[in-house]
């Protein structure tokens, strides 16, 4: 079974969202936008442990736009699918099938005004909350439901060691339990016997028995006769069905407590006992699908141990078991499978939700992103707006000449994705789905005789692949024939209106032809050491004469393009203004975010 849709209305940060998932989930967002938030209104669907106190909201949870006097609802669906291969599955959900689509169960939560109040509600007290299944309300959602298909919550910065140390919270509870069911009543008195004999020893040392007979002391002078509770320090409690509850996780080979361990791998031990009593729950059919929800687990993982662990869970066999996860953290974001990506972002006084799930590529495009997203680059995850570029020269670059024109980049969120070639059309659908604007810096790509430019049918390609993704309406045949005949000038000015900005040759020539630059770029030529007739060619050129395009790019091709363009970045005054069509997609993004 997996999680194949939530919607949410009207909830606290979100007027209307229907999130398409495709079973685990990381939810990427800034802070403030509603990740917690998100989480709380699928608990309030099916956390078993949460009270209804605590579903019963309050007037301030109610989207700010929201008009009370319209008596507004707020309204979490969760949508299942593929649980017809699971027959106790099939028994728990089929009453909560959907008309529309009877091969997916939604189980619903609504808070909303009670129908005796008359006018606006005055407080919580005035609305009331329901959790029904299958769109119809008289099919009420049992706590028995909520036991079989349960969520388990671990907040940010939580406490593993108190976790594990409550006997009654502990995941190693009923792991414990069933253990020492099958451990005979003669053993464990075996064992007790023996720790009473190891016990009396450790009263027989003098200052042992001297601290405990002055505890002693001290509780029944403060309680009196009547009320002293018999204190008496031991290893373990001296019943033998209590005895087991004594043990406790070490690290170490034993040597030390969890107390000692490093909150990071305090936590891994805690997030493995917990997939360790899902699946003991559902060996013993106590429960059929278990879903975990974790927030912020990179606070106290080291980049390598986040990648190890969740790369382990995200491509766990069991399908009965999922995770939620929020994360501010590139290193999490890269481990995670692309389409189980959801990015939370505010829009207009509500948050937004852009998911990955459904992204229209094919199975190669998908590996080629997700090897692409490396803890470095996944921060595209992250950003407010992304510029795409081909290769390290305009990576390189472009920072600096961004700050020449006062848009530092960093403070506006906007990254830089070099896709390492001209494959555009993969990276936009993938921006396209995250709502994020962008615009893509690409190579005119001039071909010899009448051939035409390459640019043109990369350009096309890109804005194929954005209709693909946003449902704007592709070119018709005419208009796709009047692009292919147009020239240079009349091409490139109107894709500038869609975020695409070509060059009349490659980046290095447009920056050769660049008032302000050029001198720069043959400095680092000339210090080259290159032969006498590439010397005079540059001399000629810093003496006016047009820079040839095919020998800049022949010496461009020695140097390396990310060795000039690093030695450039090094020489450029920051009031160097770049090339136009290098400013114009710098601006039409930062314009956007």
């Amino acid at each position: 079974m997996r999680l194949a849709k939530l919607s949410i209305r009207n909830f606290r940060n979100f007027q209307a969202i229907d999130v398409p998932l495709a079973g685990n989930v990381v939810l990427l967002g800034e802070n403030r936008v509603g990740k917690s938030n998100l989480l709380f209104a699928v608990r309030l669907v099916l956390d078993p442990t949460l009270p209804d106190s605590a579903r019963q909201l309050k007037l301030s949870d109610f989207w700010d736009g929201c008009d009370l006097a319209a008596s507004p609802e707020i309204e979490v669906h969760l949508h299942f699918a593929d649980f017809d291969d699971d027959a106790a599955l099939v028994a728990l959900l089929t009453d909560f099938r959907t008309a529309a689509d009877p091969a997916v169960a939604r189980l619903s939560y609504v808070y909303r005004k009670k129908p005796e109040v008359a006018g606006i509600p005055q407080s919580g007290e005035d609305c009331e909350f329901i959790v029904y299944g299958g769109g119809d309300e008289s099919r009420a959602v049992s706590s028995r439901v909520r036991r079989r298909i349960a969520l388990d919550m671990l907040d940010a910065l939580r406490d593993a060691e108190g976790q594990l140390a409550s006997w009654r919270n502990s995941p190693l509870r009923p792991l414990l339990e069933d253990a020492i069911a099958s451990v005979s009543r003669a053993d464990l008195d075996g064992v007790v016997a023996d720790l009473e004999a190891a016990t009396k020893r450790l009263e027989n040392f003098p200052s042992v028995k001297a601290l405990e007979t002055a505890l002693r002391s001290g509780i029944l002078d403060l309680a009196g006769t009547a009320h002293d509770i018999d204190a008496r320090l031991r290893f373990a409690p001296a019943d033998p069905l209590r005895l087991f509850r004594a043990i406790a996780l070490y690290i170490d080979n034993g040597r030390r407590g969890l107390a000692e361990a490093s909150l990071g791998s305090a936590n891994v031990a805690l997030v493995a006992l917990k997939l360790a009593e899902f699946a003991w729950r559902r060996a013993k059919n106590e429960r059929n699908y278990s879903l975990l929800c974790i927030e912020e687990p990179e606070a106290h993982l080291h980049p390598q141990l986040q990648r190890a662990v969740f790369d382990k869970l995200f491509q766990s066999p069991d399908p009965a078991q999922a995770l939620i996860v929020t994360s501010h953290s590139p290193t999490l974001a890269a481990a995670a499978p692309l389409r189980a990506i959801v990015q939370l972002r505010a829009a207009g006084g509500a948050t937004r939700a852009y998911s990955l799930a459904s992204l229209p590529v094919s199975p190669d495009e998908l590996d080629d992103i997700e090897q692409y997203l490396t803890a470095t680059r996944s921060e595209l995850l992250f950003s407010r707006g992304v510029i795409f570029v081909e290769g390290d020269a305009e990576e390189t670059l472009l920072p600096v000449f961004a700050d020449a024109i006062g848009h530092n980049l960093d403070r506006l969120g906007i990254s830089i994705c070099n896709v390492a070639g001209i494959h555009f059309e993969p990276y936009v659908k993938l921006a396209a789905s995250l709502g994020l604007p962008f615009s893509v810096i690409t190579d005119w790509d001039p071909l010899d005789g009448a051939k035409p430019p390459l640019g043109k049918a990369r350009t096309l390609g890109i804005w194929d692949a954005y209709c693909t993704v946003t449902g704007t309406a592709p070119l018709t045949p005419e208009q796709r024939a009047q692009w292919q005949a147009a020239d240079f000038a009349g091409f490139s000015a109107g894709w500038r209106q869609a975020g695409i900005f070509l060059n009349d040759q490659t980046f290095e020539i447009a920056v050769a032809n660049t008032p302000g630059l050029q001198a720069a770029l043959l400095d680092i030529l000339e210090e080259q050491g290159f032969g006498a007739i590439r010397k005079a060619r540059i001399a000629a050129w810093r003496a006016g004469a047009p820079v040839d395009p095919a020998q800049l790019l022949a010496m461009v091709a020695d140097i390396g393009k990310g060795r000039l363009s690093a030695k450039l970045k090094k020489k450029l005054a920051w009031n160097l203004a770049p090339p136009a069509y290098v400013a114009g997609a710098v601006g039409y993004v930062a314009a956007r975010v």
